[in-house]
């Protein structure tokens, strides 16, 4: 009985070995994708050239993508999962007052397509109706987590107020601060004596939200 327990430890080490080697292949997959489609496009990438830059066959990377369309969609999966991941360690800086660390995600808005560019670029087309339609359903998820990551952060900044959360507000603050991108991107484009500070403008209109 002793040897069969040690032979099960034995046997679940491996298991847990190998599956997180298989999961480090996959990220290491996802992110030469995200590499490749990043600067020659989705369609001018082939899979041949993701194995080529990580020094494999093409059929390993079949074993964990079925096609160039899945592995597309994990890659923008695997962005919106750190783009989420970067704003909730923002929310997340409790030494800071609530106003200050809206306006870090805020900030965090202004530059976005540097470092999540494919995510940024699906944005775009859903917004011009011609995304995919995984597009379409990876920008509604991606919208509803950030609903309710910024719920929760209210919530508990609430949680000692006799009033209550408005329910919209966390997608209000949510929307408005893509559309703060995307000012951003248009404000550029104007002339100096248009000159303006959105962001502050912007935590003008929802402090009397946020206090």
């Amino acid at each position: 009985m002793f040897f069969n327990a040690n032979l099960n430890c034995y046997f679940a080490a491996v298991n847990h070995f190998n599956f997180k080697l298989e999961k480090e292949r996959k990220l290491q997959i996802i992110k030469a994708a995200a590499k490749r489609f990043d600067k020659h496009g989705v369609n001018k990438t082939t899979l041949n050239e993701i194995a080529r830059d990580l020094r494999i066959g093409k059929a390993t990377i079949y074993g964990y993508f079925n096609s160039k369309e899945e592995l597309f969609f994990s890659v923008l999966e695997w962005e919106g999962s750190q783009f989420l991941e970067e704003a909730q360690n923002i929310f997340n800086k409790e030494e800071l007052q609530l106003r200050d660390r809206f306006l870090q995600y805020f900030d965090s808005k202004e530059n976005i397509s540097q470092r999540y560019k494919l995510m940024i670029d699906s944005f775009i087309k859903v917004l011009d109706e011609k995304g995919f339609d995984g597009e379409l359903l990876f920008i509604k998820n991606l919208l509803t987590k950030e609903e309710e990551l910024i719920k929760s952060v209210l919530s508990k900044a609430n949680t000692n107020k006799n009033t209550s959360l408005e329910p919209s507000l966390p997608i209000f603050l949510a929307l408005k601060s893509w559309g703060l991108y995307f000012g951003f991107k248009l404000h550029s484009l104007s002339t100096p004596e248009n000159n303006i500070d959105l962001k502050k403008n912007l935590l003008k209109e929802i402090d009397n939200l946020l206090l």
